[in-house]
């Protein structure tokens, strides 16, 4: 009594060869252990090649998030590096939230304007950092664990801030709480979350003025950034910070003061503010540090951002932004466009070049 496989498969005669060939190197690698990308280990002469604004960017953070009932936060802090520090570097920001479902969070460096004067009445007036010397923004970063890799950073200048002579006097914007011209005089209607005061995500008219900001109609610089789980050094060119495309783009029929930067209208001489944006649905826990402004060493401290062309040997892997961004993905915060990319939707590592 023979015994015969209930079914047998049949390959043409031609394949014979081949699929000897085949199943003898499944014998010597089908059982060999599956390689897994790992990251590389921290390179600590990666930022040799720069020299840095010394005015770094405080510390000094909070964020604001949406009200989703799983979500939670830890306010960012200075935490300890492990391990007898990185490079020298003992401690970094953690800036750490979980499921905000909604329209997510933002985290806003509070301490980012370094210079302030006082009105005749007493007021403090904020004057906008001047890094039109610098090549573009630069920290060092990490996500440990099974987090997020990306994120969306966010600057304004003075084209994206709200001109208020008792705080910003040089801010070009305004907030139109009235009638919207875009809209034929009808008024803005957006509903607003009782339990957080926040204007809930997509629920205000999307129509913008050339020179509007706030209600939920701002149109910061962005880019998407990508980090691993180990520490690296990022740089980002001015070039790569862009803008939606909507009415309030710059330049338009009423701003029109642009910088000189190649590729974006960044005012990089009046900036107001930076802000990290991570993103929604997800579990985020960044760990950012000498977070500041860079240059290629050797031209000289006026050499300014038109040294070099954006992103030309600027120390950056990462595509124009935009390019890779996922334009048209929600974005991650509250101040940021409803519109804009979400964060880490496909974007590469900036991680400067050893």
């Amino acid at each position: 009594m023979s015994l015969k496989p209930a079914s047998s498969a049949r390959f043409p005669r031609s394949t014979g060869p081949a699929l000897a060939l085949l199943l003898g190197l499944g014998g010597a690698v089908g059982c060999s252990a599956y390689p897994t990308l790992r990251d590389e280990p921290i390179n600590c002469s990666a930022d040799s090649d720069y020299e840095f604004d010394p005015n770094t960017v405080s510390t000094d953070m909070r964020c604001d998030r949406d009200s989703t009932p799983d979500s939670g936060q830890s306010p960012p802090s200075l935490a300890v590096i492990e391990g007898g520090g990185r490079c020298g570097s003992n401690q970094a920001l953690e800036i750490s939230l979980v499921h905000n479902n909604d329209w997510g969070a933002h985290c806003p460096f509070i301490s980012f304007i370094i210079d302030h004067i006082t009105s005749d009445a007493g007021a403090s007036l904020s004057i906008p950092r001047d890094e039109s010397a610098w090549e573009g923004l630069s920290f060092w970063a990490r996500a440990p664990g099974n987090v997020s890799k990306g994120f969306t950073i966010y600057l304004d200048d003075a084209n994206t801030t709200v001109m208020d002579p008792n705080s910003t006097p040089g801010g070009h914007c305004k907030i139109y709480s009235a009638a919207d011209g875009g809209l034929g005089g009808s008024t803005i209607n957006a509903a607003v979350d009782p339990a957080t005061g926040q204007v809930v995500s997509g629920s205000a008219i999307a129509t913008r003025l050339p020179d509007e900001t706030g209600n939920n109609k701002g149109n910061s610089y962005y880019d998407v950034v990508t980090v691993t789980s180990e520490w690296a050094f990022y740089t980002i060119p001015w070039g790569q910070f862009a803008q939606q495309a909507y009415p309030n783009r710059v330049p338009n029929s009423v701003l029109t003061e642009t910088g000189t930067v190649a590729g974006t209208g960044l005012l990089t001489n009046k900036l107001y503010g930076l802000v990290i944006g991570p993103p929604k649905e997800a579990a985020f826990d960044l760990w950012i540090d000498k977070v500041t402004f860079y240059r290629k060493k050797g031209h000289g401290p006026d050499a300014g951002p038109d040294a070099l062309a954006a992103g030309a040997d600027a120390g950056s892997d990462a595509p124009a932004a935009g390019a890779e961004a996922g334009l048209d993905a929600p974005a991650a915060g509250a101040d940021a466009e409803p519109d804009a990319a979400e964060a880490g939707a496909d974007a590469e590592p900036d991680a400067a070049e050893d």
